[in-house]
């Protein structure tokens, strides 16, 4: 049997919970475990976003960029593949592999290639869909961050550069979780590099990151780090940022970020969850060179059918589960 990733478990309660306060049809068409990167505010990229996109407000980004690149080639032509709730300001084109651009507000002229037989659908639901998003975000975020920690980091000491270790060392249910401090990871003057050493019983990795802003200038992501099956299991949480400037390090895994404003010219191999991103490199799906719709099982559970919304709704204290303070939803 294999083992489903956390993001896919938290993709599955989300559903559940959204579903369970609003009409099936509105939960659907959420479709957020198929997004790879959710912008609650303004995006601005001049590169590639390999999977889905939704941005709350506008796409600010006057260069050329691509979307959907990597979605499966069966992806209908109707496809929610590109979802901007505000303004697309004008500037270069932009080309849409797979699927259609819906939009709340204006195009403003902008050349939208679509490769796939899309088109431009006018959306004045996005704002509710943008609220249900949000607030979910942030409360996963803050639920996250309350995870009893049963892994431990050890840092470069002794006046010598050295690696930074990640060693997760789950429970019985195959969750590690860390608490880390933004300055001592990121920012250390003596890291050389990141490894991720998990025991044989971890699953899935959750490293909450606390500090209101991250600077990465030291260390590449290594390693465990590097592999495409714990990018689709591992979770950066920074409950507290408002600023993240990953500078030009690849980083690797998810992020949820619900109050940052994230900043990169490296790749972000993984869903990301922010206000702002600003990036001149790529999202991509946990397997860069995955032709499925969203790598790894689904990587987040898909949207069950309208009929099963009442089960769901009963099974939704079955699945927030706690164990030591664990709270996993």
């Amino acid at each position: 049997m294999k083992t489903p990733s956390l993001i896919k478990v938290m993709g599955t309660a989300m559903a559940i919970l959204l579903m369970g306060g609003m009409s099936a049809s509105l939960a659907q068409s959420l479709d957020y475990q198929n997004y790879n990167a959710i912008i609650f505010n303004d995006l601005k990229t001049t590169s590639d976003v390999e999977g889905r996109t939704f941005v709350g407000n506008d796409f600010t980004g006057t260069n050329s960029a691509n979307f959907g690149n990597h979605l499966k080639n069966t992806t209908a032509s109707s496809d929610r593949s590109l979802v901007i709730g505000g303004d697309l300001v004008s500037g270069n084109p932009l080309n849409l592999q797979r699927g259609s651009l819906y939009i709340g507000g204006s195009t403003n002229g902008r050349i939208i290639n679509f490769n796939g037989g899309g088109s431009v659908v006018s959306d004045g639901s996005i704002g509710d869909q943008l609220s249900a998003i949000q607030d979910y975000s942030i409360a996963q975020s803050m639920a996250l961050q309350n995870l009893a920690s049963d892994s431990s980091v050890t840092l470069p000491g002794g006046g010598q550069p050295g690696p930074t270790k990640f060693f997760a060392t789950a429970g019985l249910d195959g969750l590690a979780v860390f608490h880390v401090n933004a300055a001592d990871i990121f920012s250390n003057p003596l890291g050389q590099q990141f490894e991720l050493l998990p025991d044989s019983h971890t699953q899935n990795i959750v490293i909450n990151v606390s500090g209101t802003s991250v600077n990465w200038t030291q260390g590449n992501m290594v390693g465990q780090f590097d592999s495409n099956y714990w990018q689709g299991r591992l979770m950066w949480n920074f409950t507290e940022a408002t600023s993240i400037n990953l500078g030009s390090f690849n980083f690797k895994g998810a992020i949820l970020a619900p109050f940052a404003s994230i900043t990169t010219s490296g790749n972000i191999d993984g869903l990301v969850v922010a206000n702002n991103l600003t990036t001149t490199a790529e999202v991509h799906l946990p397997d860069s060179n995955s032709l499925t719709g969203y790598a790894f099982e689904g990587y987040l559970a898909p949207v069950p059918e309208p009929g099963s919304v009442i089960f769901l709704v009963a099974a939704a204290g079955v699945i927030l589960i706690s164990r030591n303070r664990r709270l996993w939803v």
